[in-house]
């Protein structure tokens, strides 16, 4: 959920539960891993520690060993999630649609997994195994299903806004119906509908006061506004069915907006560059635009009418699903004797691995200067890259792994983050290091996670209209703990938003 659409149409009276809790309680932007791995984002909030300390980036994963890439479930996160820390010090928890983390076998309460969750990576189940059974006999199945299995015309995009609505009003349903039949201390429960609807409907939003939209455009501009203000209406009701005293947390670890990027084409512009299979670059003489590579693996996806992908899809066997995945991803390439590679990882933000010497299979950079220096020269040519009509940059960050997260896990992760600017329409990039490429499209959605995470609270001893500075989405575990009256665990990275945790008796902190 977008951070600054939030705040727009609570100003505007149109999310009156989200305006309501501002005025009353405390707000603010959070920082997020979103600007480097944003699909780390739920794990690194609802753990309270960095990417390095659990491992799992992203669904298809770079394997050192094999120079290959491997696909990675949410079973392999390890990190102890919030529930479980509320769990062990007694506290019952009931836990709905959290996505990136497995089924927790420990958990004081119950837990619901991929119920509803957009891009689930985990089995459908729950704990107690019976809970999932009853809610399917109760409410049936996730109304939303693969949110990609759409065709990007007027008339079939009315099927994916109803069904967002109706799966929003589901969801409502289901949480406070578990809050009635199985009422517990703290209640933490996810909504999917605006991550989906996000990746799906932005251009809608952003068409909706061009002269060139025509009415069927139009009749869909308002999708994205119409799914936040269900969820502002579900919430008011679970707030409702919660009672009186009820603390409340409402938080996103990360926003959307409009898909703006060149991470498809990273690997080519690391070639041009002199780090592919010969060292020399590989940038062609003359001012002339060339039009970028083409991954013929990505244009099938955008060719082919999503239905009729997701129908040949659910008929292949496994295997050769993978293996498409992977073709998808690299595009054919084999990454063997380059010195540095782009791997992959959520689209808004491109990812770099460099081949060191003792880590990396067939490692051609040694570790230490020439690897800083490597990072270096990279960082350096990808902040020359501009748009050539405005001449601004095209790239709003670049992160060096080691640097910014710690950990056990610190070498799975890309070397570098490449954080794109969405704030302005580009479709080409150029610097005197690589020339100026023309980019094609290879996406099928408009929309992608920006950065712009936020936490809105209140309840007893929280003071209306604080504004909270400088925190990030570590801080959410430790926070929710603290006005628990738990014990801080050790190795967590965040640290305690103290306007939201003063201390409370146990019975009323902890009714939430």
């Amino acid at each position: 959920m977008e951070w600054d659409l939030v705040r727009r149409w609570a100003d505007e009276g149109k999310l009156a539960v989200f305006a309501r809790l501002m005025a009353t309680g405390a707000s603010g932007e959070l920082a997020s891993t979103a600007a480097q791995l944003p699909d780390t984002v739920w794990t690194a909030a609802l753990a309270g520690v960095n990417p390095g300390k659990h491992g799992k980036y992203y669904y298809v994963q770079y394997d050192p060993r094999r120079c290959a890439l491997r696909w990675a479930s949410d079973d392999e996160i390890t990190a102890v999630p919030l529930w479980e820390h509320l769990s062990r010090a007694g506290h019952s928890v009931g836990v709905i649609d959290i996505p990136r983390f497995p089924l927790s076998r420990s958990i004081v309460g119950y837990q619901i997994n991929s119920w509803g969750v957009h891009g689930p990576l985990t089995a459908r189940a729950s704990n107690p195994p019976e809970l999932m059974r009853e809610i399917d006999a109760r409410l049936g199945a996730h109304p939303v299903g693969e949110s990609d299995a759409v065709d990007d015309r007027p008339g079939p995009m009315r099927r994916p806004r109803e069904r967002a609505l109706d799966a929003v009003r589901l969801r409502g349903e289901l949480c406070r119906w578990l809050m009635t039949r199985h009422p517990c201390e703290v209640f933490i429960a996810g909504f999917s509908e605006p991550h989906s609807i996000g990746h799906l409907f932005w251009h809608y939003t952003e068409r909706s006061d061009s002269a060139a939209a025509g009415a069927d455009q139009r009749s869909l501009s308002d999708t994205m506004e119409q799914v936040y203000r269900a969820i502002d209406h579900e919430i008011s009701e679970m707030i409702k069915a919660a009672g009186e005293g009820v603390r409340v947390m409402l938080f996103a670890p990360h926003g959307m907006g409009p898909m703006r990027h060149a991470s498809w084409n990273l690997s080519q512009i690391l070639e041009l560059l002199g780090y592919g299979p010969t060292r020399a670059p590989q940038r062609k003489s003359g001012s002339v635009a060339r039009r970028a590579a083409i991954n013929p693996w990505r244009m099938l996806r955008v060719v082919l009418p999503g239905r009729l992908q997701y129908w040949i899809r659910d008929r292949m066997p496994r295997p050769l699903r993978e293996r498409l995945v992977f073709l998808w991803y690299s595009g054919g390439r084999s990454w063997k004797g380059r010195r540095a590679f782009a791997v992959p990882q959520n689209d808004s933000v491109g990812a770099i691995r460099i081949s060191v010497r003792g880590r990396d299979f067939g490692g051609m950079v040694q570790p230490g200067e020439e690897y800083e220096g490597v990072c270096r020269d990279i960082s350096q040519a990808l902040g020359e890259l501009v748009d050539p009509d405005t001449g601004k940059p095209v790239v709003k960050r670049i992160g060096i792994t080691r640097e910014e997260f710690s950990g056990p896990y610190l070498d799975k992760l890309p070397d570098l983050t490449v954080l794109w600017d969405q704030s302005f329409n580009w479709d080409s990039i150029a610097s005197p290091r690589i020339g100026t490429l023309r980019l094609p499209i290879q996406d099928l959605r408009t929309g992608s996670h920006t950065p712009h995470g936020f936490v809105i609270a209140t309840g007893a001893g929280i003071g209306a209209g604080t504004e909270l500075r400088a925190h990030s989405i570590y801080d959410i575990v430790p926070t929710v703990l603290a006005a628990a009256g738990v014990p801080l665990p050790g190795g967590l990275d965040g640290r305690v938003m103290t306007a939201l945790a003063p201390t409370h008796d146990r019975k009323s902190s902890m009714r939430a």
